[in-house]
């Protein structure tokens, strides 16, 4: 059994796909005990305070459960989609549901013809971590929405963009100013854009993944609409020339490194994770390993649709799911620095050089509105002032 008594739990399926719909304007339903809800809006997302709510819950007592009052579950969810009157409505799956079995899809498909509204069935259990409901969410949002459009040149989406994984929108804006001078045209932003955007997602003509969650949406829209996919974001002025050459299809050699002089373990989402080793090896000469409670096999295989990748994951990297061997490994002797959200530093048994990079997936909103970077030259900046 892994044990975890310093670090928080990571959230689940239907937490990511609170994530991945926020910005949509739709109706998300967590099927759940009364207060279900709850959790999502006051711990893991900030976005709740500054704006109308957007994730509810089902308000379901112990009798409804043991009854099974669906009747009256799809009434009150069919009266508040009226009202509302959203973009969609999304029906969240719990640990609630998976125990008693409960028929997501005939509920979805039961308020679905009570109202025009989409009505989207997220089949999440709440045992799964958060990157699986934002998986789902994200094709069923594809599946439903997106239209075959003509080819804009020089357009991209990028996807993967969820909260828990980003942090606040502000840290995504080195990015966007990078392409926006880069002269590409941001088509739309999954995780931030509304839905009105989203549904133009087919007339780009590439895709930058910049999270792990926006993996298997990429691989969707390559299979369905041709859409050819990038993986990682650039850190530092030669990661970003070399994205440069790789969005307008010419040619760039990465620099490699003749030695390394220090040695570093970066801890975090996997996509990240695997852009900061790019740079802390290719361009700071820091020899890097990536950990990850998170799996992230799927970027070590071949993948159809893959243009290039700014990334750099290797065997040698792996994902842990144990607290105690983490902390083993933040305190080997060859550590010279580690790279890793707050949370991580009270695992420390020595003096390490601790650098923070919060996520919010980790750390939920205690450092929403820290000061760090990480993309672009100021995330280098960030990092090579704390290095």
């Amino acid at each position: 059994m892994n044990l975890f008594y310093n670090l928080l739990p990571l959230p689940s399926g239907y937490f990511g796909a609170s994530s991945a719909l926020y910005d949509l304007d739709g109706l998300i339903v967590v099927y759940g005990p009364a207060g279900g809800a709850w959790h999502i809006n006051i711990e893991d997302e900030p976005r709740w305070y500054r704006g109308k709510t957007t994730v509810i819950g089902a308000g379901l007592l112990e009798m409804d459960v043991i009854l099974g009052k669906d009747s009256e579950f799809v009434e009150r969810i069919v009266s508040v989609a009226r009202d509302l009157n959203r973009n969609f409505v999304a029906l969240c799956g719990t640990p609630v549901s998976a125990i008693i079995g409960a028929d997501l899809k005939g509920l979805t498909q039961a308020i679905q013809k009570r109202i025009y509204t989409p009505t989207l069935c997220i089949e999440t259990s709440g045992t799964e971590n958060y990157l699986e409901g934002a998986k789902k969410s994200s094709i069923k949002i594809a599946q439903t929405f997106l239209k075959q459009l003509p080819k804009i040149p020089n357009s991209i989406n990028i996807l993967g963009a969820i909260h828990l994984d980003t942090g606040h929108p502000k840290h995504l804006k080195p990015l966007i100013s990078f392409l926006e001078n880069s002269e590409v045209k941001i088509t739309s932003i999954w995780g931030h854009s509304p839905l009105e955007d989203i549904k133009r997602s087919s007339s780009a003509s590439l895709n930058i993944v910049i999270g792990l969650s926006g993996l298997s949406l990429a691989q969707y829209m390559y299979e369905t609409f041709g859409i050819p996919y990038i993986i990682g974001f650039p850190i530092g002025k030669k990661m970003q020339e070399y994205f440069f050459n790789i969005l307008k299809d010419k040619p760039y050699h990465l620099p490699t490194a003749s030695y390394y002089f220090k040695k570093a373990l970066v801890i975090g989402e996997p996509v990240r994770a695997f852009s900061l080793k790019l740079f802390l090896e290719r361009e700071l000469c820091i020899k890097t390993k990536v950990i990850s409670i998170l799996p992230f096999k799927e970027l070590l295989l071949p993948q159809k649709g893959l243009k290039n990748t700014i990334i750099m994951p290797s065997e040698e990297d792996i994902p842990i799911n144990s607290e105690s061997t983490i902390a083993d490994l933040m305190s080997k002797s060859d550590v010279d620095y580690i790279i890793a959200d707050p949370f991580y530093e009270r695992l420390l048994h020595q003096k390490r050089q601790f650098i923070p990079l919060p996520h919010t997936a980790i750390s939920a909103r205690f450092y929403w509105d820290a000061d760090y970077e990480y993309i672009g030259e100021i995330g280098a900046k960030y990092l090579k002032d704390r290095l």
